[in-house]
């Protein structure tokens, strides 16, 4: 995916949370919206929103000296979510369909996105589960591809999501091979593997870096270990907007799972911001 212009005030938004984040007192805050302004006219929009927001952070750890300043907000998800994986797996036990129930779950889950949302948005949609419904949903192409599966590359996103992506996982697993790819390095409040580890994946996935801190996946700045993965899996569930913005119109045997956030994802898939989305890249 692009960039469009409508991503540059989210770029300085996010930089100036993140900076308040990382303990910048007002001086300083100003010096990284001005670094941050001054590399704008650079950023070309052909390039993806993940490559710019790479830099911007990348920036911001520098100029802080904080390499993770969203530390403290990712443990705070955490807790929260694993605190609500019994009535997560409570609602996939009663419902009629427990992988349509699973999925359902492990896209609100992608609410947890501090680039975009405050803490009282996120807590105010996990609340709301039964209320929010899909607006694109490749559910049968899933459903056909997962039968013939054997090696299934699950794409994480956010600390604290991770638990929403174990109650899928746990629909998935049984009789194949999962790998569940993290992030490298610290980025805004991307799971790590630690994050993983804590949710439980590990029970049933292999957890893989994959080398980067993008707050996506750009093939071009994984390992090659990740990247062997990545080729060799018969299919790969994408969670969350950065890595729909990094793996998009590739042609990649790809399931995209989030929940539309901004003007420019709404644009691209011609869907509506606050739409829940499970999507085919291929048709």
């Amino acid at each position: 995916m692009k960039t469009y212009l409508d991503c540059i005030p989210c770029f300085l938004k996010q930089a100036l949370e993140a900076g308040k984040m990382a303990g910048a007192d007002e001086k300083l805050q100003k010096e990284i919206i001005d670094n941050v302004c001054a590399l704008i006219p650079q950023f070309p929009l052909n390039s993806t929103p993940p490559e710019m927001a790479l830099k911007i952070h990348r920036l911001i750890k520098r100029l802080t000296s904080n390499n993770d300043p969203y530390l403290k907000i990712k443990r705070e998800s955490q807790k929260k979510a694993l605190a609500m994986y019994p009535y997560l797996k409570e609602k996939v036990k009663k419902g009629k369909d427990s992988l349509s129930i699973a999925l359902k779950i492990a896209t609100i889950g992608n609410i947890i996105d501090f680039a975009i949302n405050d803490a009282e948005t996120v807590g105010n949609g996990l609340e709301s589960i039964d209320q929010q419904e899909f607006g694109i949903f490749a559910y049968e192409k899933f459903k056909a591809a997962l039968h013939t599966a054997k090696k299934i590359l699950y794409l994480g996103d956010n600390a604290g999501e991770t638990v929403f992506d174990r109650v899928l996982i746990e629909e998935i697993f049984p009789g194949r091979k999962i790998y569940y790819g993290v992030r490298g390095a610290p980025i805004i409040n991307d799971a790590l593997e630690e994050d993983a580890k804590e949710a439980g994946i590990g029970n049933y996935a292999e957890i893989i870096s994959n080398g980067s801190d993008a707050p996506g996946t750009l093939l071009n700045f994984c390992s090659g270990e990740f990247r062997n993965v990545f080729f060799d899996a018969d299919m790969i569930i994408s969670k969350g907007q950065g890595n729909f913005e990094s793996l998009s119109n590739k042609g990649y045997p790809v399931f995209f799972l989030f929940k539309v956030k901004c003007l420019p994802v709404a644009k691209q898939i011609h869907g509506k911001i606050g739409h829940l989305v499970l999507m085919a890249e291929r048709n």
